[in-house]
């Protein structure tokens, strides 16, 4: 509920702070000294647009802050962390609005967007009368009221799951066919590049193979010639290497036994002997195997030209290109089956869908049926409240309502219509002139059904078009109400003041300055008693009004 408001230079209000209650909380006061201007400042607090001439003469920026308690509000919970703001047991609103335009909003300290503002707002406060912040007149609202007085609530549950399963599935197979490649092209396209990388048989290291052979054939003269110079030197050639080191070895082997050291430095030297001698083996053999073949540098070059080009097209390695293939391959499988879950999908979405049906079709049996309760008793209720005559209906909008409509409620389309007086023609909530008449239905609403989704009501000026006695009645239901929300209502009327909770009283007054302000003043015992008389006996009080006002609110409390 709404537990403090604080108003700055806003309006002809400078520096306000009201303390609210449970229950019924009343504000009286004579006309222009500032009651509907707290009814505006609240709803900037619940989303409603600010322009800066609201800001107070000589002022340069204006403040309103409120504080709700909204423990164990699980969806103001929800919508705050959905919108990345911080949640606890009280919510705090600021609205700062500056000549600049530089209007800035918090929620709970953080700085927000009026979007974020106005969807808590509608979640925390519904204000009914002059005000333009009223769910009543938006037909969005009239199915949640016709179900909740209906206690369709189960129901109403059933078809949201239903719903959402439906529509998930749904999401899912236009996922599925958005994604779908259907062109024979492109199949075409894959089965080529899939064939393409196949017939080249690549094998994972080939190509670092094929450029060391090149690099052999391209230099096949220069490997010859080197190859049979070194099996020259070390063995065939006159004074070879192998020849010197032969006749050394002849030498030494005679003495080596003379001296063991000598004797192990002779054996070295035979084996370094027996080493040249195998070089020079494997180079004459090289070089004998060193025969120019153009053919197979040809066959090379094409190779490595195949690779180059399947890589340019594929990927920078044989690896990736190998991988390529894999991928094409995974692809065209996925085409192969993707009729086959398209098919599994469109089945799974065609049932989920027909239960949805199903239980739209029941819920707009049931609504049907609520709706000719609803409006018995409405027209009753409207009676009470001096509004005999009126016929009320509940409006199903035939063309729409289909299931190409469905929803998360259904697909019902609802709205309420009225004819306030005999012989007028029906006419949608929304085109209600009289604000005291849009209370007042409300006020009925109220009375016969559990609908107040929002902790916090509004009646600005309920009593608008009505007498004293109705009064007495219209304060009965807003006492009823506030049994189980909040009710904050501007009143003229004494019949409603007296069943208060809270009483304020709100005047203006002149300031040395020559400024007008505007103040609220708790009233409490006495101070009730003598507002109540001036509201019955205008500025000339007697015994006999204020004896008049004690017996009214002695009724009251009785009631």
């Amino acid at each position: 509920m709404l537990v403090e408001l604080t108003i700055r230079d806003f309006a002809i209000i400078d520096n306000l702070s009201i303390g609210f209650g449970p229950g019924l909380n009343v504000f009286t006061g004579e006309t222009g000294a500032g009651k509907s201007i707290i009814i505006d400042a609240l709803s900037l607090i619940l989303g409603d647009r600010a322009t800066s001439d609201v800001i107070r003469t000589s002022r340069d920026e204006a403040y309103i802050e409120a504080l709700f308690d909204t423990a164990d509000c699980r969806h103001i919970k929800d919508l705050l962390e959905g919108a990345g703001l911080e949640y606890s047991d009280t919510l705090v609103i600021k609205r700062v609005i500056q000549r600049n335009g530089r209007n800035r909003i918090y929620i709970n300290g953080s700085l927000a967007t009026l979007v974020t503002l106005s969807e808590v707002g509608r979640h925390l406060v519904d204000i009914y009368g002059q005000s333009e912040h009223q769910s009543l007149t938006r037909p969005d609202e009239h199915v949640e009221v016709l179900d909740g007085f209906g206690g369709l609530g189960s129901l109403r549950r059933e078809m949201s799951s239903a719903y959402r399963e439906w529509l998930s599935l749904k999401r899912r197979l236009d996922d599925l066919l958005q994604g779908e490649k259907k062109s024979a092209q492109y199949i075409e396209l894959l089965n080529f590049q899939a064939e393409e990388i196949e017939r080249s048989r690549l094998r994972i290291g080939e190509d670092e193979e094929l450029e060391k052979e090149r690099n052999i054939l391209r230099n096949t003269e220069r490997i010859f010639e080197a190859t049979s110079r070194a099996e020259g030197v070390i063995y065939s050639d006159t004074g070879s290497v192998t020849e010197r080191l032969g006749s050394m070895v002849r030498d030494l082997r005679e003495i080596a036994d003379l001296d063991e050291g000598l004797k192990k430095a002779v054996e070295r030297l035979e084996g370094t002997l027996y080493e040249l001698e195998d070089l020079a083996g494997f180079f004459r053999d090289y070089a004998g195997r060193m025969e120019f073949d153009a053919g197979r540098l040809d066959e090379i070059e094409a190779r490595l030209d195949e690779i180059g080009k399947l890589k340019r097209k594929y990927g920078s390695t044989i690896e990736e290109i190998l991988r390529k293939k894999e991928d094409i391959e995974r692809e065209l499988q996925g085409i192969e089956t993707h009729e086959e879950r398209v098919r599994e999908l469109r089945e799974k979405e065609g049932l989920a869908r027909n239960r949805a049906l199903k239980i739209a079709g029941r819920l707009a049996e049931e609504r049907r049926k609520v709706s000719r309760r609803l409006k018995e008793r409405m027209e009753a209720e409207l009676k009470d409240l001096g509004m005999g005559g009126t016929v009320f209906e509940v409006v199903f909008d035939e063309e729409r309502d289909s299931p190409s409509h469905l929803g998360e409620k259904g697909y019902d389309r609802v709205s309420f219509h009225i004819s306030p007086n005999p012989g007028e023609g029906l006419k949608p909530l929304s085109r209600i002139a009289s604000g005291g008449e849009l209370s007042r239905i409300m006020l009925a609403m109220k009375g016969i059904s559990a609908v107040g989704r929002v902790p916090t009501v509004v009646f600005d000026e309920v009593d608008s078009g009505i007498g004293g006695s109705m009064g007495a009645v219209v304060g009965r239901k807003l006492k009823k109400i506030s049994r189980t929300s909040q009710v904050i209502c501007i009143t003229h009327l004494p019949q409603i003041a007296v069943f208060a909770d809270r009483h304020y009283h709100v005047s203006k007054y002149a300031t040395p300055e020559g400024r007008t302000v505007s103040r609220v003043v708790e009233l409490k015992g006495e101070q009730r008693v003598e507002d109540i008389s001036r509201m019955l006996g205008g500025t000339h009080i007697t015994d006999t009004t204020k004896r008049h006002a004690r017996e009214l609110l002695r009724t009251a409390k009785g009631d």
